[in-house]
Protein backbone atom coordinates (compact mmCIF):
# COMPACT_ATOMS: atom_id res chain seq x y z
CA UNK A 1 0.00 0.00 0.00
CA UNK A 2 1.29 3.67 -0.53
CA UNK A 3 1.77 5.19 2.63
CA UNK A 4 2.86 8.89 0.78
CA UNK A 5 -0.63 9.66 -0.50
CA UNK A 6 -3.98 7.48 -0.79
CA UNK A 7 -3.41 4.39 -3.64
CA UNK A 8 -3.52 5.73 -7.00
CA UNK A 9 -4.68 3.04 -9.31
CA UNK A 10 -2.01 1.78 -10.93
CA UNK A 11 0.91 1.02 -7.96
CA UNK A 12 1.53 0.11 -4.62
CA UNK A 13 4.41 0.30 -1.98
CA UNK A 14 5.39 -1.82 0.71
CA UNK A 15 5.67 -1.02 4.49
CA UNK A 16 9.39 -2.49 3.98
CA UNK A 17 10.20 0.23 1.25
CA UNK A 18 9.02 2.67 4.31
CA UNK A 19 10.76 1.20 6.94
CA UNK A 20 14.10 0.94 4.69
CA UNK A 21 13.32 5.37 4.31
CA UNK A 22 12.85 5.02 8.41
CA UNK A 23 8.89 6.58 7.96
CA UNK A 24 7.80 3.80 9.77
CA UNK A 25 8.41 3.81 13.47
CA UNK A 26 10.63 0.66 14.48
CA UNK A 27 9.57 -1.11 17.02
CA UNK A 28 9.91 0.57 20.63
CA UNK A 29 12.67 -1.22 22.93
CA UNK A 30 9.57 -2.69 25.56
CA UNK A 31 8.75 -4.74 22.51
CA UNK A 32 11.90 -5.65 20.68
CA UNK A 33 12.67 -8.81 19.12
CA UNK A 34 14.89 -10.97 20.46
CA UNK A 35 18.19 -10.83 18.71
CA UNK A 36 19.19 -13.40 15.97
CA UNK A 37 22.13 -15.03 17.71
CA UNK A 38 19.72 -16.42 20.35
CA UNK A 39 19.34 -19.42 18.34
CA UNK A 40 21.76 -22.19 17.56
CA UNK A 41 21.67 -25.08 15.04
CA UNK A 42 20.77 -27.87 17.26
CA UNK A 43 17.28 -29.38 16.39
CA UNK A 44 14.00 -27.94 17.88
CA UNK A 45 12.25 -29.57 21.00
CA UNK A 46 9.58 -32.06 20.07
CA UNK A 47 5.74 -32.02 18.97
CA UNK A 48 4.04 -31.93 22.56
CA UNK A 49 3.21 -35.36 21.76
CA UNK A 50 6.48 -36.89 22.01
CA UNK A 51 6.98 -34.63 24.97
CA UNK A 52 8.33 -31.29 25.69
CA UNK A 53 11.98 -30.41 26.79
CA UNK A 54 11.65 -29.68 30.56
CA UNK A 55 14.92 -28.99 30.76
CA UNK A 56 18.44 -28.17 28.15
CA UNK A 57 19.62 -26.13 25.71
CA UNK A 58 16.26 -25.32 23.68
CA UNK A 59 14.83 -23.88 26.98
CA UNK A 60 17.52 -21.67 27.81
CA UNK A 61 17.27 -20.21 23.88
CA UNK A 62 13.81 -19.35 24.69
CA UNK A 63 14.30 -17.67 28.07
CA UNK A 64 16.72 -15.83 26.53
CA UNK A 65 14.67 -14.83 23.45
CA UNK A 66 12.00 -13.67 25.98
CA UNK A 67 14.07 -12.07 28.34
CA UNK A 68 15.20 -10.09 25.71
CA UNK A 69 11.65 -9.06 24.79
CA UNK A 70 11.20 -8.07 28.05
CA UNK A 71 8.46 -11.20 28.86
CA UNK A 72 10.84 -13.45 31.26
CA UNK A 73 13.10 -11.66 34.19
CA UNK A 74 14.54 -14.71 35.68
CA UNK A 75 17.55 -16.21 35.48
CA UNK A 76 19.05 -18.41 31.93
CA UNK A 77 19.58 -21.38 33.08
CA UNK A 78 17.91 -23.90 30.89
CA UNK A 79 14.66 -24.87 34.35
CA UNK A 80 11.22 -24.91 32.97
CA UNK A 81 10.34 -23.49 36.03
CA UNK A 82 7.26 -21.25 36.99
CA UNK A 83 8.81 -18.20 36.04
CA UNK A 84 9.32 -19.68 32.52
CA UNK A 85 6.23 -21.04 31.81
CA UNK A 86 4.43 -18.04 33.06
CA UNK A 87 6.48 -16.28 30.36
CA UNK A 88 6.09 -18.54 27.66
CA UNK A 89 2.08 -17.91 28.59
CA UNK A 90 2.56 -14.39 27.72
CA UNK A 91 4.39 -14.42 24.64
CA UNK A 92 1.92 -17.74 23.76
CA UNK A 93 -1.35 -15.25 24.31
CA UNK A 94 0.50 -12.20 22.18
CA UNK A 95 1.23 -14.18 19.13
CA UNK A 96 -2.00 -16.14 18.82
CA UNK A 97 -0.26 -19.77 20.21
CA UNK A 98 -2.27 -22.25 22.26
CA UNK A 99 -1.82 -20.89 25.73
CA UNK A 100 -0.05 -23.73 27.96
CA UNK A 101 3.49 -22.71 29.34
CA UNK A 102 5.21 -25.93 27.17
CA UNK A 103 8.42 -25.00 25.08
CA UNK A 104 6.76 -27.34 21.62
CA UNK A 105 7.61 -26.38 17.80
CA UNK A 106 5.52 -24.08 17.11
CA UNK A 107 6.50 -21.92 20.09
CA UNK A 108 10.11 -22.65 18.81
CA UNK A 109 9.29 -21.40 14.87
CA UNK A 110 7.36 -18.50 16.43
CA UNK A 111 10.72 -16.79 18.18
CA UNK A 112 12.75 -18.61 15.15
CA UNK A 113 10.49 -15.93 13.35
CA UNK A 114 10.17 -13.07 14.95
CA UNK A 115 14.18 -13.61 15.43
CA UNK A 116 14.23 -13.39 11.16
CA UNK A 117 11.91 -9.94 11.36
CA UNK A 118 14.36 -8.27 13.95
CA UNK A 119 17.46 -9.03 11.22
CA UNK A 120 15.41 -7.15 8.79
CA UNK A 121 14.52 -4.10 10.40
CA UNK A 122 18.11 -4.23 12.02
CA UNK A 123 19.56 -3.39 8.68
CA UNK A 124 16.81 -0.85 8.06
CA UNK A 125 17.40 1.08 10.65
CA UNK A 126 21.25 1.00 9.80
CA UNK A 127 20.50 1.70 6.75
CA UNK A 128 18.17 4.85 7.96
CA UNK A 129 20.96 6.17 9.88
CA UNK A 130 23.58 5.66 7.80
CA UNK A 131 21.50 7.41 4.81
CA UNK A 132 19.96 10.58 7.52
CA UNK A 133 24.12 11.04 8.18
CA UNK A 134 24.93 10.98 4.11
CA UNK A 135 22.64 13.47 3.66
CA UNK A 136 22.72 15.72 6.38
CA UNK A 137 26.82 15.29 5.62
CA UNK A 138 26.14 16.08 1.76
CA UNK A 139 23.93 19.50 2.49
CA UNK A 140 26.40 20.74 4.99
CA UNK A 141 29.14 20.43 2.90
CA UNK A 142 27.26 22.36 0.22
CA UNK A 143 27.24 26.15 1.09
CA UNK A 144 24.24 26.63 -1.13
CA UNK A 145 22.36 24.14 1.28
CA UNK A 146 23.86 24.50 4.34
CA UNK A 147 21.08 26.52 5.91
CA UNK A 148 19.01 24.04 5.45
CA UNK A 149 19.71 22.16 8.54
CA UNK A 150 18.67 23.48 11.37
CA UNK A 151 18.01 22.25 14.41
CA UNK A 152 14.95 20.45 16.12
CA UNK A 153 12.12 23.41 17.48
CA UNK A 154 8.78 22.90 15.11
CA UNK A 155 6.73 25.90 15.52
CA UNK A 156 3.33 26.00 17.75
CA UNK A 157 0.14 25.90 16.33
CA UNK A 158 -2.20 28.66 15.99
CA UNK A 159 -5.56 27.46 18.13
CA UNK A 160 -7.77 30.26 17.05
CA UNK A 161 -7.02 30.07 13.54
CA UNK A 162 -9.90 29.54 11.67
CA UNK A 163 -10.00 28.10 8.03
CA UNK A 164 -13.70 28.53 6.83
CA UNK A 165 -12.97 31.40 4.74
CA UNK A 166 -10.48 29.62 2.60
CA UNK A 167 -12.73 26.81 2.49
CA UNK A 168 -15.36 28.89 1.65
CA UNK A 169 -13.40 30.70 -1.28
CA UNK A 170 -9.98 29.00 -1.69
CA UNK A 171 -7.28 30.24 -3.86
CA UNK A 172 -4.00 28.49 -4.28
CA UNK A 173 -2.40 30.94 -1.33
CA UNK A 174 -5.00 30.63 1.42
CA UNK A 175 -4.45 26.85 1.25
CA UNK A 176 -1.02 26.60 1.00
CA UNK A 177 -0.60 28.91 4.07
CA UNK A 178 -3.74 26.99 5.93
CA UNK A 179 -1.94 24.05 5.24
CA UNK A 180 1.62 25.10 7.47
CA UNK A 181 -0.93 26.35 9.45
CA UNK A 182 -1.64 22.65 10.38
CA UNK A 183 1.24 21.23 10.17
CA UNK A 184 2.25 23.46 13.22
CA UNK A 185 0.06 20.60 15.20
CA UNK A 186 1.81 17.83 13.75
CA UNK A 187 4.30 16.64 16.29
CA UNK A 188 5.73 13.05 14.73
CA UNK A 189 8.68 14.53 13.14
CA UNK A 190 8.20 12.29 10.71
CA UNK A 191 4.56 12.96 9.22
CA UNK A 192 5.31 16.40 9.85
CA UNK A 193 8.46 16.30 6.88
CA UNK A 194 5.59 14.04 5.32
CA UNK A 195 3.48 17.09 5.05
CA UNK A 196 5.44 19.47 4.32
CA UNK A 197 6.93 17.65 1.19
CA UNK A 198 3.22 17.40 -0.21
CA UNK A 199 3.47 21.22 0.46
CA UNK A 200 6.56 21.91 -1.01
CA UNK A 201 5.81 20.55 -3.91
CA UNK A 202 2.37 22.38 -4.65
CA UNK A 203 4.69 25.56 -3.69
CA UNK A 204 7.27 25.08 -6.40
CA UNK A 205 4.46 24.09 -8.89
CA UNK A 206 2.79 27.60 -8.16
CA UNK A 207 6.04 29.33 -8.88
CA UNK A 208 6.39 30.45 -4.59
CA UNK A 209 10.31 29.29 -4.52
CA UNK A 210 11.44 31.45 -1.85
CA UNK A 211 8.13 29.77 0.41
CA UNK A 212 9.14 26.63 -0.92
CA UNK A 213 13.12 27.14 0.19
CA UNK A 214 11.42 27.70 3.86
CA UNK A 215 9.44 24.94 3.90
CA UNK A 216 12.15 23.07 3.41
CA UNK A 217 13.76 24.20 5.95
CA UNK A 218 11.22 23.76 8.62
CA UNK A 219 11.77 19.24 7.53
CA UNK A 220 14.12 17.89 9.97
CA UNK A 221 15.21 14.37 7.74
CA UNK A 222 18.03 15.77 5.59
CA UNK A 223 16.82 13.05 2.89
CA UNK A 224 13.34 14.29 2.73
CA UNK A 225 15.35 17.75 2.40
CA UNK A 226 17.33 16.16 -0.84
CA UNK A 227 14.13 15.20 -2.38
CA UNK A 228 12.89 18.76 -1.24
CA UNK A 229 15.15 20.21 -3.47
CA UNK A 230 14.18 17.80 -6.21
CA UNK A 231 10.80 19.08 -6.24
CA UNK A 232 11.59 22.96 -6.58
CA UNK A 233 13.85 22.21 -8.94
CA UNK A 234 10.75 20.06 -10.81
CA UNK A 235 8.36 22.82 -10.12
CA UNK A 236 10.19 25.39 -11.94
CA UNK A 237 10.83 23.27 -15.12
CA UNK A 238 6.59 23.15 -14.88
CA UNK A 239 6.47 27.09 -14.57
CA UNK A 240 8.49 27.00 -17.54
CA UNK A 241 11.40 28.28 -15.90
CA UNK A 242 14.50 26.27 -17.26
CA UNK A 243 17.19 28.58 -16.19
CA UNK A 244 15.43 28.73 -12.67
CA UNK A 245 15.31 24.38 -13.20
CA UNK A 246 18.82 24.06 -13.78
CA UNK A 247 19.73 26.27 -10.95
CA UNK A 248 18.04 24.39 -8.39
CA UNK A 249 19.24 21.19 -9.74
CA UNK A 250 23.07 22.58 -9.57
CA UNK A 251 22.47 22.89 -5.35
CA UNK A 252 21.42 19.31 -5.41
CA UNK A 253 24.41 17.80 -3.09
CA UNK A 254 23.61 14.34 -4.18
CA UNK A 255 24.43 12.69 -7.78
CA UNK A 256 21.50 10.38 -7.66
CA UNK A 257 18.83 12.94 -6.61
CA UNK A 258 20.61 15.31 -9.49
CA UNK A 259 20.04 12.76 -12.26
CA UNK A 260 16.84 12.26 -10.87
CA UNK A 261 16.02 15.78 -11.43
CA UNK A 262 17.25 16.32 -14.71
CA UNK A 263 15.20 12.98 -15.78
CA UNK A 264 11.80 14.40 -14.56
CA UNK A 265 12.98 18.26 -15.90
CA UNK A 266 13.41 16.84 -19.39
CA UNK A 267 10.15 14.50 -19.44
CA UNK A 268 8.26 18.29 -18.32
CA UNK A 269 9.96 19.67 -20.35
CA UNK A 270 8.83 17.14 -23.83
CA UNK A 271 5.49 17.22 -22.64
CA UNK A 272 4.91 20.75 -22.80
CA UNK A 273 7.13 20.53 -26.20
CA UNK A 274 9.35 22.87 -25.29
CA UNK A 275 12.24 20.90 -27.11
CA UNK A 276 15.00 23.09 -27.10
CA UNK A 277 15.20 23.60 -23.30
CA UNK A 278 14.57 19.36 -23.08
CA UNK A 279 17.89 19.11 -25.55
CA UNK A 280 19.79 21.11 -23.25
CA UNK A 281 19.00 19.50 -19.95
CA UNK A 282 19.66 15.80 -21.61
CA UNK A 283 22.93 17.55 -22.43
CA UNK A 284 23.35 17.87 -18.60
CA UNK A 285 22.39 14.89 -17.84
CA UNK A 286 24.90 13.11 -20.41
CA UNK A 287 27.07 14.65 -18.05
CA UNK A 288 26.79 13.00 -15.33
CA UNK A 289 25.90 9.57 -16.20
CA UNK A 290 29.27 9.92 -17.57
CA UNK A 291 29.68 9.37 -13.46
CA UNK A 292 27.41 6.76 -12.76
CA UNK A 293 29.51 3.28 -11.64
CA UNK A 294 26.80 1.17 -11.98
CA UNK A 295 26.96 -0.53 -15.99
CA UNK A 296 23.15 -1.34 -14.75
CA UNK A 297 21.84 2.49 -14.12
CA UNK A 298 23.62 3.22 -16.68
CA UNK A 299 21.41 1.51 -19.15
CA UNK A 300 18.41 2.32 -17.08
CA UNK A 301 19.04 6.23 -17.52
CA UNK A 302 20.21 5.94 -20.55
CA UNK A 303 17.24 4.20 -22.19
CA UNK A 304 15.08 7.19 -20.17
CA UNK A 305 17.35 9.33 -21.59
CA UNK A 306 16.95 7.51 -25.47
CA UNK A 307 13.17 8.03 -24.85
CA UNK A 308 13.30 11.73 -24.30
CA UNK A 309 14.94 12.38 -27.23
CA UNK A 310 12.77 10.36 -29.46
CA UNK A 311 10.24 12.41 -27.74
CA UNK A 312 11.90 15.83 -28.30
CA UNK A 313 12.37 15.06 -32.31
CA UNK A 314 15.79 13.42 -32.12
CA UNK A 315 14.88 9.89 -33.17
CA UNK A 316 18.45 8.75 -34.95
CA UNK A 317 20.39 10.08 -31.86
CA UNK A 318 17.55 7.82 -29.94
CA UNK A 319 17.83 4.39 -31.96
CA UNK A 320 22.02 5.12 -32.01
CA UNK A 321 22.27 5.14 -28.18
CA UNK A 322 19.70 2.84 -27.95
CA UNK A 323 22.31 0.62 -29.58
CA UNK A 324 25.15 1.43 -27.58
CA UNK A 325 23.13 0.79 -24.68
CA UNK A 326 22.44 -2.70 -26.23
CA UNK A 327 25.89 -3.75 -26.94
CA UNK A 328 26.52 -2.24 -23.27
CA UNK A 329 23.97 -4.67 -21.54
CA UNK A 330 24.81 -7.67 -23.37
CA UNK A 331 28.76 -7.25 -22.38
CA UNK A 332 27.58 -7.49 -18.20
CA UNK A 333 29.24 -10.41 -16.48
CA UNK A 334 26.59 -11.28 -14.59
CA UNK A 335 23.34 -12.90 -15.84
CA UNK A 336 20.92 -11.07 -13.74
CA UNK A 337 22.09 -7.66 -14.37
CA UNK A 338 22.60 -8.45 -18.25
CA UNK A 339 18.38 -9.84 -18.18
CA UNK A 340 17.39 -6.69 -16.24
CA UNK A 341 19.67 -4.25 -18.67
CA UNK A 342 18.13 -5.83 -21.70
CA UNK A 343 15.05 -5.31 -20.72
CA UNK A 344 15.31 -1.19 -19.81
CA UNK A 345 16.87 -1.20 -23.22
CA UNK A 346 13.97 -3.51 -25.23
CA UNK A 347 10.94 -1.59 -23.00
CA UNK A 348 12.88 1.50 -24.28
CA UNK A 349 13.28 0.60 -27.89
CA UNK A 350 9.10 -0.28 -27.99
CA UNK A 351 8.45 3.18 -26.71
CA UNK A 352 10.17 4.93 -29.15
CA UNK A 353 8.65 3.26 -31.88
CA UNK A 354 10.48 -0.31 -32.88
CA UNK A 355 8.46 -3.06 -31.49
CA UNK A 356 9.69 -5.66 -33.79
CA UNK A 357 13.53 -4.73 -32.69
CA UNK A 358 12.18 -5.07 -28.99
CA UNK A 359 10.99 -8.54 -29.98
CA UNK A 360 14.51 -9.52 -30.87
CA UNK A 361 15.86 -8.66 -27.56
CA UNK A 362 13.13 -10.69 -26.53
CA UNK A 363 14.90 -14.05 -27.09
CA UNK A 364 17.72 -13.33 -24.61
CA UNK A 365 15.65 -12.76 -21.74
CA UNK A 366 14.67 -16.25 -19.88
CA UNK A 367 13.14 -14.52 -16.66
CA UNK A 368 9.59 -14.18 -16.56
CA UNK A 369 9.12 -11.17 -14.77
CA UNK A 370 11.76 -9.46 -16.78
CA UNK A 371 9.89 -10.78 -20.31
CA UNK A 372 6.66 -9.91 -19.18
CA UNK A 373 7.46 -6.35 -18.90
CA UNK A 374 8.96 -6.00 -22.55
CA UNK A 375 5.70 -8.03 -23.70
CA UNK A 376 3.20 -5.45 -22.13
CA UNK A 377 5.79 -2.42 -23.25
CA UNK A 378 5.62 -4.14 -26.97
CA UNK A 379 1.98 -4.47 -27.00
CA UNK A 380 0.93 -1.19 -25.79
CA UNK A 381 3.74 0.40 -28.34
CA UNK A 382 1.90 -1.69 -31.45
CA UNK A 383 -1.76 -0.82 -29.68
CA UNK A 384 -0.85 2.88 -30.21
CA UNK A 385 0.88 2.41 -33.76
CA UNK A 386 -2.36 1.36 -34.84
CA UNK A 387 -0.96 -2.50 -35.65
CA UNK A 388 -3.95 -4.06 -33.19
CA UNK A 389 -3.56 -7.32 -34.51
CA UNK A 390 0.07 -7.42 -33.75
CA UNK A 391 -0.98 -5.99 -30.64
CA UNK A 392 -3.25 -9.24 -29.68
CA UNK A 393 -0.74 -11.80 -30.60
CA UNK A 394 1.86 -10.05 -28.31
CA UNK A 395 -0.76 -9.80 -25.52
CA UNK A 396 -1.57 -13.76 -26.02
CA UNK A 397 2.17 -14.75 -25.15
CA UNK A 398 1.56 -12.71 -21.83
CA UNK A 399 0.89 -14.94 -18.65
CA UNK A 400 0.23 -13.39 -16.08
CA UNK A 401 -3.78 -12.52 -16.56
CA UNK A 402 -4.01 -9.39 -15.03
CA UNK A 403 -1.79 -8.33 -17.03
CA UNK A 404 -3.30 -8.96 -20.44
CA UNK A 405 -6.66 -7.69 -19.53
CA UNK A 406 -5.45 -4.39 -19.04
CA UNK A 407 -3.51 -4.60 -22.36
CA UNK A 408 -6.96 -5.63 -24.34
CA UNK A 409 -8.72 -2.38 -23.16
CA UNK A 410 -5.65 -0.31 -24.59
CA UNK A 411 -6.21 -2.66 -28.10
CA UNK A 412 -9.93 -2.20 -28.01
CA UNK A 413 -9.47 1.38 -27.62
CA UNK A 414 -7.25 1.91 -30.59
CA UNK A 415 -9.14 -0.56 -32.53
CA UNK A 416 -12.33 2.00 -31.89
CA UNK A 417 -10.16 4.57 -33.10
CA UNK A 418 -9.20 2.94 -36.25
CA UNK A 419 -13.49 2.48 -36.49
CA UNK A 420 -13.48 -1.48 -35.86
CA UNK A 421 -15.94 -1.08 -33.54
CA UNK A 422 -17.28 -4.74 -33.87
CA UNK A 423 -13.04 -6.20 -33.29
CA UNK A 424 -12.81 -3.69 -29.92
CA UNK A 425 -16.13 -5.13 -28.65
CA UNK A 426 -15.04 -8.79 -29.35
CA UNK A 427 -11.49 -7.65 -27.65
CA UNK A 428 -12.86 -6.40 -24.89
CA UNK A 429 -15.27 -9.58 -24.29
CA UNK A 430 -11.96 -11.09 -24.26
CA UNK A 431 -10.82 -9.10 -21.10
CA UNK A 432 -14.02 -9.98 -19.68
CA UNK A 433 -13.85 -13.15 -19.70
CA UNK A 434 -10.32 -13.59 -18.60
CA UNK A 435 -11.74 -12.00 -14.96
CA UNK A 436 -12.38 -14.71 -13.27
CA UNK A 437 -8.36 -16.09 -13.55
CA UNK A 438 -7.18 -13.27 -12.03
CA UNK A 439 -7.03 -14.26 -8.11
CA UNK A 440 -5.49 -10.81 -6.40
CA UNK A 441 -8.15 -9.21 -5.12
CA UNK A 442 -6.76 -5.51 -5.84
CA UNK A 443 -5.51 -6.67 -9.60
CA UNK A 444 -8.90 -8.00 -10.08
CA UNK A 445 -11.03 -4.68 -8.93
CA UNK A 446 -8.02 -2.95 -11.35
CA UNK A 447 -8.71 -5.08 -14.18
CA UNK A 448 -12.67 -4.90 -14.06
CA UNK A 449 -12.67 -0.74 -13.60
CA UNK A 450 -10.13 -0.84 -16.72
CA UNK A 451 -12.90 -2.76 -18.32
CA UNK A 452 -16.03 -1.04 -17.23
CA UNK A 453 -14.06 2.41 -18.28
CA UNK A 454 -13.15 1.10 -21.83
CA UNK A 455 -16.81 -0.41 -22.32
CA UNK A 456 -18.18 3.47 -21.32
CA UNK A 457 -15.47 5.13 -23.70
CA UNK A 458 -16.58 2.82 -27.02
CA UNK A 459 -20.12 3.74 -25.75
CA UNK A 460 -18.76 7.62 -26.30
CA UNK A 461 -16.90 6.73 -29.34
CA UNK A 462 -19.60 4.88 -30.86
CA UNK A 463 -22.07 7.91 -30.64
CA UNK A 464 -19.61 10.06 -31.71
CA UNK A 465 -19.62 7.98 -34.73
CA UNK A 466 -22.99 8.14 -35.43
CA UNK A 467 -23.37 11.86 -35.01
CA UNK A 468 -20.68 12.59 -37.52
CA UNK A 469 -21.99 10.16 -39.99
CA UNK A 470 -25.58 11.27 -39.68
CA UNK A 471 -26.65 7.57 -39.04
CA UNK A 472 -29.99 7.26 -36.83
CA UNK A 473 -29.68 6.70 -33.05
CA UNK A 474 -30.34 3.83 -30.68
CA UNK A 475 -31.25 2.48 -27.69
CA UNK A 476 -27.72 0.55 -27.64
CA UNK A 477 -25.87 2.76 -26.43
CA UNK A 478 -27.78 3.75 -23.21
CA UNK A 479 -27.35 -0.28 -22.53
CA UNK A 480 -23.83 -0.33 -22.78
CA UNK A 481 -23.70 2.37 -20.41
CA UNK A 482 -25.68 0.10 -17.84
CA UNK A 483 -22.95 -2.55 -18.85
CA UNK A 484 -20.55 -0.53 -17.72
CA UNK A 485 -21.77 0.33 -14.37
CA UNK A 486 -23.03 -3.27 -13.62
CA UNK A 487 -19.33 -4.26 -13.98
CA UNK A 488 -18.37 -1.51 -12.07
CA UNK A 489 -20.49 -2.12 -9.45
CA UNK A 490 -18.53 -5.58 -8.66
CA UNK A 491 -15.20 -4.09 -8.23
CA UNK A 492 -14.56 -4.87 -4.62
CA UNK A 493 -11.63 -2.03 -3.69
CA UNK A 494 -14.34 0.98 -2.86
CA UNK A 495 -12.22 3.83 -3.91
CA UNK A 496 -11.53 2.13 -7.66
CA UNK A 497 -15.08 1.57 -7.69
CA UNK A 498 -16.43 5.22 -7.02
CA UNK A 499 -13.54 6.12 -9.25
CA UNK A 500 -14.74 4.14 -12.03
CA UNK A 501 -18.88 5.00 -11.36
CA UNK A 502 -18.27 8.60 -11.31
CA UNK A 503 -16.08 8.61 -14.77
CA UNK A 504 -18.87 6.10 -16.35
CA UNK A 505 -21.54 8.81 -15.21
CA UNK A 506 -19.19 12.03 -16.76
CA UNK A 507 -19.62 9.77 -19.85
CA UNK A 508 -23.10 9.82 -19.68
CA UNK A 509 -23.79 13.19 -19.24
CA UNK A 510 -21.47 14.11 -22.13
CA UNK A 511 -23.17 11.83 -24.10
CA UNK A 512 -26.38 13.43 -23.27
CA UNK A 513 -27.76 11.07 -21.13
CA UNK A 514 -28.45 13.02 -18.35
CA UNK A 515 -30.64 10.40 -16.31
CA UNK A 516 -28.56 7.57 -16.52
CA UNK A 517 -25.91 9.56 -15.32
CA UNK A 518 -27.71 10.67 -12.31
CA UNK A 519 -28.37 6.86 -11.44
CA UNK A 520 -24.78 6.36 -11.91
CA UNK A 521 -23.82 9.47 -9.63
CA UNK A 522 -25.74 7.91 -7.03
CA UNK A 523 -24.11 4.47 -7.18
CA UNK A 524 -20.95 6.56 -6.92
CA UNK A 525 -21.58 8.60 -4.23
CA UNK A 526 -22.76 5.22 -2.56
CA UNK A 527 -19.47 4.10 -3.11
CA UNK A 528 -17.33 6.88 -1.75
CA UNK A 529 -19.34 6.59 1.35
CA UNK A 530 -17.75 2.86 1.63
CA UNK A 531 -14.00 4.60 1.22
CA UNK A 532 -13.43 5.09 5.09
CA UNK A 533 -10.51 7.40 5.50
CA UNK A 534 -11.47 11.30 4.16
CA UNK A 535 -8.32 11.72 3.02
CA UNK A 536 -8.51 9.14 0.35
CA UNK A 537 -11.91 10.31 -0.71
CA UNK A 538 -10.36 14.30 -1.02
CA UNK A 539 -7.40 12.09 -3.14
CA UNK A 540 -9.82 10.45 -5.34
CA UNK A 541 -12.40 13.99 -5.67
CA UNK A 542 -9.41 15.57 -6.84
CA UNK A 543 -7.92 12.89 -9.57
CA UNK A 544 -11.73 13.05 -10.99
CA UNK A 545 -11.60 17.29 -11.13
CA UNK A 546 -8.78 16.95 -13.12
CA UNK A 547 -9.66 14.15 -15.11
CA UNK A 548 -13.01 15.95 -16.11
CA UNK A 549 -10.69 19.15 -16.84
CA UNK A 550 -9.15 17.33 -18.95
CA UNK A 551 -12.26 16.04 -20.82
CA UNK A 552 -13.47 19.36 -21.12
CA UNK A 553 -16.18 18.09 -18.84
CA UNK A 554 -16.33 22.03 -16.64
CA UNK A 555 -19.43 20.49 -14.58
CA UNK A 556 -18.22 17.77 -13.58
CA UNK A 557 -14.63 19.23 -12.39
CA UNK A 558 -16.47 21.93 -10.50
CA UNK A 559 -18.23 19.57 -8.70
CA UNK A 560 -15.52 17.26 -8.42
CA UNK A 561 -13.36 19.79 -6.91
CA UNK A 562 -16.34 21.09 -4.46
CA UNK A 563 -16.59 17.63 -2.93
CA UNK A 564 -13.08 17.49 -2.68
CA UNK A 565 -13.05 20.77 -0.46
CA UNK A 566 -16.12 19.48 1.09
CA UNK A 567 -14.60 16.89 2.33
CA UNK A 568 -11.35 18.22 3.42
CA UNK A 569 -13.24 20.88 5.72
CA UNK A 570 -14.70 17.51 7.82
CA UNK A 571 -11.12 16.11 8.13
CA UNK A 572 -10.47 17.03 11.84
CA UNK A 573 -6.42 15.93 12.35
CA UNK A 574 -4.09 17.90 11.42
CA UNK A 575 -1.79 15.98 9.38
CA UNK A 576 -4.79 14.81 7.05
CA UNK A 577 -5.95 18.25 6.89
CA UNK A 578 -2.63 19.56 5.96
CA UNK A 579 -1.81 16.78 2.76
CA UNK A 580 -5.88 17.09 2.36
CA UNK A 581 -4.82 21.48 1.91
CA UNK A 582 -1.65 21.00 -0.11
CA UNK A 583 -3.32 18.19 -2.37
CA UNK A 584 -6.21 20.72 -3.27
CA UNK A 585 -3.80 23.59 -4.00
CA UNK A 586 -1.49 21.35 -6.53
CA UNK A 587 -5.22 20.71 -7.96
CA UNK A 588 -6.21 24.20 -8.74
CA UNK A 589 -2.57 24.73 -10.25
CA UNK A 590 -3.10 21.44 -12.47
CA UNK A 591 -6.67 22.65 -13.05
CA UNK A 592 -5.25 26.13 -14.30
CA UNK A 593 -2.75 24.81 -16.51
CA UNK A 594 -5.62 22.37 -18.21
CA UNK A 595 -7.30 25.97 -18.92
CA UNK A 596 -10.32 24.84 -16.37
CA UNK A 597 -9.58 26.53 -13.37
CA UNK A 598 -11.92 25.59 -10.25
CA UNK A 599 -14.26 28.62 -9.42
Amino acid sequence: MNLLRPLPAFAEITILSFLSLGLVPLLPPDAAIARPEIFTDRAPPPDEEGGPRKSGMAVSDVQRALSEMGYYVGAIDGQLNRETRAAIRIYQKQVGLKIDGKVTRPLWSALQNTSKVQILLRHLEQARKSGIEKARDALLANPATRDLIKPAGPEKADPTRDASACFADPSVSCLLNAALANVKAVFKPELRDWALGEILAAQSRAGMNEAARQTAAQMQDPRLIMVALRDIAEGQAESGNADGAWEAVNIIPDTTKMVEALVAIATIQTRQRRFDDAEKTIFRLDRLLDQEKSHTRQVSLGSQVAILLARAGKPTLSSSRLTRLETMARALSSDPDKEISLRYVAAALAETGHPDKAMVILESISSASERTSVLISTAAAQAQAGNTSAALATAETIEAVRYRAVLLCKIAISQATGNEFEAAWQTLDRARRSIEQISLPFARSYAISRISLSISQLVVMAGNKRENSGEPGSQAGSLQFSDAVKLAQSIDDARLRAHTLWSIGSDQRQSGDADGASATEQEAQLATVDIKSQLTQVWMYTELAILFAGRRDSDSSQRSFKSALDTASQIDNAWGRARALAKLAGTMLEMASIGAPPH
